[in-house]
This record gives C-alpha cells, sequence and structure tokens, in this order.
C-alpha cells in the first residue's frame, strides 16, 4: 500500500482548515446513525436504517419491532458518545493517558 499518496491528500486537506462546527454535528449526526444501523444489522438486529433513525433522533419505536432491537440502537449510539468523550478528555488533558 502506498501511504505516501494518503500522506500528500492529508496534508491537502489539513490546510483547508478545520470543519465548521455545524458542519461537524451534521456529519456525527449522519455517520452514528449510519454506523449504529450497520453494526446491528450484522448483528442480526431487523430494524431498517429509517427506523435506526427515528429511533436515535426522534424517540420513537417502530411498531412490530422488538423491544431488544430498540435498546441495541440507543445502547450503540450511547456507546459511541462514551468513547467520544473519553477521546475528547484526553486531547484535552493529555497526561490522563
Amino acid at each position: 500500500m502506498n501511504f505516501e499518496n494518503i500522506n500528500v491528500l492529508k496534508k491537502e486537506l489539513d490546510l483547508l482548515g478545520p470543519l465548521p462546527a455545524a458542519a461537524v454535528r451534521n456529519l456525527d449526526e449522519v455517520y452514528r446513525v449510519e454506523w449504529t444501523y450497520n453494526s446491528n444489522a450484522i448483528e442480526g438486529n431487523t430494524l431498517t436504517l429509517l427506523e435506526t433513525k427515528l429511533v436515535l433522533e426522534e424517540g420513537l419505536t417502530i411498531g412490530g419491532k422488538k423491544l431488544r432491537e430498540h435498546f441495541e440502537v440507543i445502547n450503540h449510539s450511547e456507546a459511541i458518545s462514551y468513547v467520544q468523550d473519553i477521546v475528547n478528555r484526553h486531547m484535552k488533558y493529555p497526561s490522563l493517558l
């Protein structure tokens, strides 16, 4: 694998500066739903991508689906938040590593 090309592309991306806060929030929401859906689908969860989005963003329960599947979605999202929180704390206070 040629990492030189990846390094060049990374440097170009870094020159563009940080993304606006609103864009970062939007990306977090989109990828959280997709990551949760895909991870749970691999494990046999039958909620669709749209149903996963509704559970996470609207707090809805989906008729005909098991309560366990709803909790899997919610718990996966909470696990992502937990990991992000740990990462953010270590970035602010590197001596905690």
